[in-house]
């Protein structure tokens, strides 16, 4: 039940940013309002689950279901690699999930999954019809096109605010070293995406449009410089 607090919590952040667009705003809203119905929770459970500002690194599992999960699966990693967190795709994947574990500050976390849930939106919005393999491809361009836009927007905050680098590096360093110690054995892995195509081409161009909104990168930074 703690996957869906955290889904329910990210998306009303998502919906109450003064940044957000108004259509995007409305439809996480009127998600998250959907899945505290499905789920029995008021807005006091879900208000109890919102983490608190601090510097410890936590660990958080979320589970992806749904079409495309390997690919959103791996959307989420990166974002959550672009604020200072670590991460493995967890071994007791099933038919449904998704399984992904994450370490990082509480708060990086949530700015991660809650820039993802905008994202998965965005992606479940902009899909393109499409056979499998063809709309599999869109999704590899279109997390490349998020990555882009994410890491254009932190490049932008780190060369605005003197110091901030050297914090987010050194977040992304503790989230490393507690992953390291704590997680089971961890291998790499390899995968072929053919970026010639126009599925992925398309994917990309979509990603690229991807706005923060101003919502990342900036919790607790300024706090530590």
């Amino acid at each position: 039940m703690s996957d869906q607090r955290d889904r329910i919590q990210a998306l009303l952040t998502l919906a109450q940013h003064p940044n957000t667009p108004q259509a995007e705003a409305e439809t996480a809203l009127a998600l998250a309002s959907k899945l505290m119905q499905k789920h029995g929770l008021s807005e006091s459970d879900i208000a109890d689950s919102a983490p608190a500002e601090d510097t410890e690194v936590v660990i958080r599992t979320f589970l992806i279901g749904g079409p495309y999960r390997v690919r959103r699966k791996d959307l989420l990693w990166h974002i959550a690699r672009l604020h200072s967190c670590a991460g493995y795709r967890g071994f007791d994947d099933d038919d449904d999930n998704c399984v992904m574990v994450l370490y990082g500050r509480d708060n990086d976390i949530t700015a991660a999954y809650t820039l993802f849930c905008a994202a998965d939106l965005l992606g479940a919005r902009v899909l393109p019809r499409g056979d499998r393999s063809w709309r599999t491809a869109w999704w590899n361009g279109f997390t490349q096109g998020i990555v882009e836009a994410l890491n254009t927007s932190r490049k932008e905050f780190i060369s605005e605010t003197p110091g901030s680098g050297l914090v987010l590096a050194s977040r992304m360093e503790r989230a490393t070293k507690e992953m390291r110690a704590t997680a089971p054995p961890l291998s790499g892995s390899r995968s072929y995406t053919d970026t010639s195509s126009g599925a992925y081409a398309n994917g990309r161009a979509a990603g690229q449009g991807f706005s923060t909104g101003g919502r990342s990168f900036t919790s607790g930074v300024r706090g530590e410089l």
